[in-house]
């Protein structure tokens, strides 16, 4: 059995974060970090706008002056770039902090990471402090910050595969309406039948780049369709492989957009738990609902964190979002999953009417009373009254109640075959048109 004072549950961006904090300081409390991965890869990245200096400054990889959204049909066809002075938008690996924050921690004596090991159930003990079933023993602490996902609805799922192509200076950012200068946030934002998708076009320098298939979507996507259709974007930009392009990695992932929690009672980071448990990460608040943008909400929080541990306070949640961000989001997320095929409209017109600084504010948590009112000028207005009823908990049961007619329609599918030929008669082109097997999960 080991005791410490503190049991981290998770050793992603939050739960490193926290550590390296404590690690740095110098921190006399008993610290485990708990992770199920063995190692970790070049497999995230993070990006974010900064107005100066910071801890993982040394860190960044590539940085951009400019950013800018594009909806699909070249660069004239709602084209628009933006400057924010004293503002750049910013990339960091994963890797890279993970490394950071990994040395920091190998350096404390207090601070211990132990790799490849699963936690279970969290129980209190009698007396006083909390008990961890893991794969490696029980682990007892006066305190445990859970950085773990959790199951959980959500509006809308980001669901995106990307790919770092060294292309030779193959990739025409004019055609994007930009420059190597220029972070293409959202560009070829495009409409379909499966919902609203655009590219994140990242140039890391004259011959290399980021490239982010990105899809909003009422259902978690499949992995393998998302690259699939992250190559064809490829081969549509003139850098795939076949054109020569070398990937150097890749990247994939799906945020939760407006999470609806089981009991949607209460904030994720307060969700019930025993008495000294407190929830982190993306299951306890840190991605902004609208955005998905989380590094600079996971580093405030670990800040914070960090500070009350060291004051021998209990730790602290990440804070409640403020009642207008929250409402706001809301109201944008339902306007999306409701009207998919006007999202780039949408965009656009924030990218178009919103002036530079009060898009940026608004993105990064900092908005002012008049950037909110200039975001609501801005957007249409009829599809946006008509989502201020909050109609999240109707509309994840619609969406469950959809999965699961997918999962019986694929069960069907799958056995309609056999049972045919059981009977003697092969199925016929009818029986499979009416019974396909569905396009995604």
């Amino acid at each position: 059995m080991t005791n410490v004072d503190l049991a981290i549950l998770g050793g992603g961006a939050a739960g490193l974060a926290l550590a390296r904090r404590l690690a740095a300081a110098g921190t006399g409390l008993r610290v485990i970090v708990i992770e199920p991965r063995e190692r970790y890869t070049d497999d995230r990245s993070w990006g974010f706008w900064s107005r100066g200096a910071h801890d993982h400054s040394a860190l960044v990889t590539a940085s951009w002056d400019a950013w800018s959204w594009q909806s699909d049909g070249g660069a004239r066809s709602g084209s628009a770039a933006h400057t924010t002075p004293g503002a750049r938008y910013e990339l960091l690996r994963a890797a890279d902090v993970a490394a950071h924050a990994l040395a920091a921690i190998a350096s404390s004596p207090n601070v211990e990471l132990r790799l490849g090991v699963h936690a279970h159930a969290v129980v209190t003990v009698p007396g006083g402090g909390l008990s961890i079933r893991t794969d490696d023993g029980t682990i007892t602490a006066r305190w445990v910050v859970d950085t773990r996902p959790r199951p959980a609805d959500a509006l809308l799922y980001q669901c995106f595969a990307g790919s770092e192509v060294q292309h030779g200076g193959k990739l025409d950012l004019a055609a994007l309406g930009m420059t190597t200068g220029t972070a293409g946030l959202m560009t070829g934002m495009t409409s379909d039948a499966d919902g609203f998708g655009f590219t994140y076009v990242l140039p890391l320098d004259a011959t290399t780049a980021l490239i982010e298939w990105t899809r909003f979507s009422a259902h978690p996507l499949p992995a393998a369709r998302l690259a699939a259709e992250r190559d064809a974007r490829l081969t549509a930009l003139g850098i795939a492989p076949a054109d020569g392009g070398v990937v150097v990695r890749e990247e994939a992932g799906t945020l939760r957009m407006g999470r609806v929690e089981p009991s949607d009672a209460a904030g994720p980071g307060a969700a019930a738990g025993p008495p000294g448990l407190v929830r982190a990460g993306a299951a306890g608040g840190a991605l902004r609902d609208a955005t998905g943008y989380g590094f600079q909400r996971i580093e405030r929080w670990a800040e914070a964190c960090a500070a009350a541990l060291l004051r021998g306070e209990p730790p602290v949640a990440h804070p409640e979002e403020p009642w207008a961000r929250r409402q706001m989001d809301r109201i944008f997320l339902q306007a999306l999953r409701a009207h998919p095929e006007r999202a780039p409209e949408f965009f656009t017109a924030l990218a178009r009417r919103v002036p530079a600084a009060s898009l940026m504010r608004f993105l990064t948590d900092a908005a002012r009373p008049g950037d909110l009112a200039r975001i609501i000028l801005a957007l249409p207005k009829l599809p946006f009254l008509a989502e201020i009823p909050d109609r999240r908990r109707a509309l994840v049961t619609r969406a469950a109640e959809e999965r699961a007619a997918m999962r019986a329609a694929a069960r069907l599918a799958r056995r309609r075959p056999t049972e045919s030929a059981g009977s003697g008669a092969a199925p016929t082109p009818t029986t499979r048109a009416r019974h396909p097997q569905p396009a995604r999960a």
